[in-house]
Parts: C-alpha cells; sequence; structure tokens
C-alpha cells in the first residue's frame, strides 16, 4: 500500500541510521535537525505539522538526494492541501516519486540459488487468479518439466519464499525478487540471460497483444547513463505499482528494459 505520510519516511530514515549506528537515537536526529527532542517526538507523534520550507530545512539536514528531498516535501504538502483538487494532484505526484520500496529485495546469496528463470515467475504465479499451484498444473503453465517444478517448490519452501497461508495455498512470502546488483554476479547474468532467450521467443510466438516491443538506437554521452537510470527506475516503479493495484491478475510477465553501448571499443 502506498504511505502518504511523510512521518513514515522520517521514522523509516531513523530506523535505517539506528541499524547503521547504535549511537544514534531519536534525540540524536533532534540534534541534526537543530530542534528539541520534545519537537521530534511531537512531529513523529503527528502532534506538530511541518511546513514546506521545514521539510527542506529537515531534507537538507539529513542530506537527502534531490528525488528523495521531493517526495518528502510532497508528501508534507500532501498532509496540508486544502481541497481535493490539491490532493488528487499530488497524490498522483507522490505516486511517481515513491521509491521501489513496496517491494522486497532479496539477498544476492540467496539470488544465486534460485537464478534458474522459472523460480520467480513461481513466485509470481501465486499473485495470479490461477490458484492450482500443484506440480503439474505448474509445469503445464511454464512449459516446464515436472523434476524442475519439484525442485524449485523445494527450494523455495526452503528459502522460505513460498509459504502455505490459512487455507493451504502456496503464496510468495515475499513481494519480489533482486534482479539487479552494483557488482557484477554470474547469477543475475544468467537470470537476464535466459530471460533475454524467452523475450527472442516471444518475438516470434507472441502476438502484439501479448506483448510490447520497442527499441531505438542513439549516440548518447555516458555522462548522463545516472540521469537515464533515473528515468528507467521512474518506468519501472510506475508498472510495478500498476501492477500492484490491480485485483484480478491472470499471467505473469516480465519486463526488461536495456541499455547498452554498441560499440565494442568506448571512445
Amino acid at each position: 500500500m502506498l504511505k502518504t505520510s511523510y512521518r513514515d519516511l522520517l521514522l523509516q530514515e531513523l530506523e535505517k541510521r539506528v541499524a547503521n549506528n547504535s549511537n544514534y537515537s531519536k534525540r540524536a536526529m533532534a540534534r541534526q535537525l537543530k530542534i528539541s527532542p520534545s519537537m521530534m517526538s511531537a512531529i513523529l507523534n503527528g502532534k506538530r505539522n511541518l511546513s514546506p520550507k521545514s521539510a527542506l530545512d529537515i531534507s537538507k539536514a539529513l542530506k537527502f538526494d534531490k528525488k528523495t528531498t521531493e517526495y518528502f516535501v510532497t508528501l508534507v504538502q500532501y498532509e496540508t492541501a486544502m481541497n481535493d483538487d490539491a490532493r488528487t494532484f499530488l497524490l498522483e505526484k507522490i505516486q511517481n516519486l515513491a521509491p521501489r520500496a513496496q517491494t522486497q529485495k532479496l539477498d544476492v546469496d540467496i539470488f544465486n540459488m534460485i537464478a534458474e528463470w522459472y523460480h520467480v515467475p513461481i513466485l509470481q504465479m501465486s499473485h495470479t487468479s490461477h490458484n492450482d499451484m500443484s506440480i503439474d498444473s505448474i509445469a503445464k503453465y511454464l512449459g516446464i518439466s515436472k523434476a524442475m517444478v519439484t525442485n524449485a517448490l523445494e527450494r523455495l519452501r526452503r528459502l522460505e519464499l513460498l509459504k502455505e497461508d490459512e487455507n493451504g495455498v502456496l503464496r510468495a512470502s515475499k513481494s519480489a525478487v533482486m534482479t539487479s546488483s552494483p557488482i557484477p554476479n554470474q547469477a543475475l547474468r544468467h537470470f537476464h540471460t535466459q530471460m533475454l532467450q524467452k523475450a527472442s521467443k516471444a518475438l516470434e510466438n507472441q502476438g502484439n497483444h501479448e506483448k510490447f516491443v520497442g527499441s531505438e538506437t542513439f549516440a548518447f554521452d555516458e555522462k548522463d547513463l545516472a540521469k537515464a537510470n533515473e528515468i528507467l527506475e521512474e518506468c519501472f516503479s510506475k508498472i510495478v505499482r500498476l501492477a500492484a493495484n490491480q485485483k484480478h491478475k491472470k499471467n505473469v510477465y516480465h519486463l526488461g528494459i536495456q541499455l547498452f553501448r554498441v560499440n565494442e571499443v568506448p571512445s
């Protein structure tokens, strides 16, 4: 569920800093923001409101990046908006700015164990209206052998990524898996290679109503790659949120966007 309270963001930041530094505390954050501990508590408890100006000051003191600052200030504006039109506009802006935090990333070591492409679709299959999670059904649904399904289910259960709900139906216990890493990782490369191969098959076997494929080739200054990555992350976030808000899901899709240098020798 999308969070629309700036207090949640502050609490999340506090928890993150405490986890990284056992000496950090709510009192320490108050000192950093140059306010009293009682004022800090009043803000977090909803007894005092922030203004957009104070939100900017807090963002600067906590050294938020540009996007987080804009997100935080917009949350403050949303809470103090005076009319429905303003709240609707700000809510849409919040949805576009919200980090992809509704998904839960897996540790690289865990992902190494489920790098074969069909593990992730099995997890996502449990979120569809396809309620039959039997070995035969999964094998037919994904077009893989029963032996693959059996091993995958055992592995996903052992890693506690799949659990039975109160009705005995298998459900994914995590909302998403890690699909990126700041350092080269063979398992991730293997996963993406497999998905690119499946994308190639989809070009031949699926109609335009079942897929979207588009590409552009252009000259580009690599100094702006970080900015391009921000745009791509925003695109991913919007589509992930679109999927999260759907009520009737029948199929499992894979979204991949590739941006890479075509020339072999960098200039």
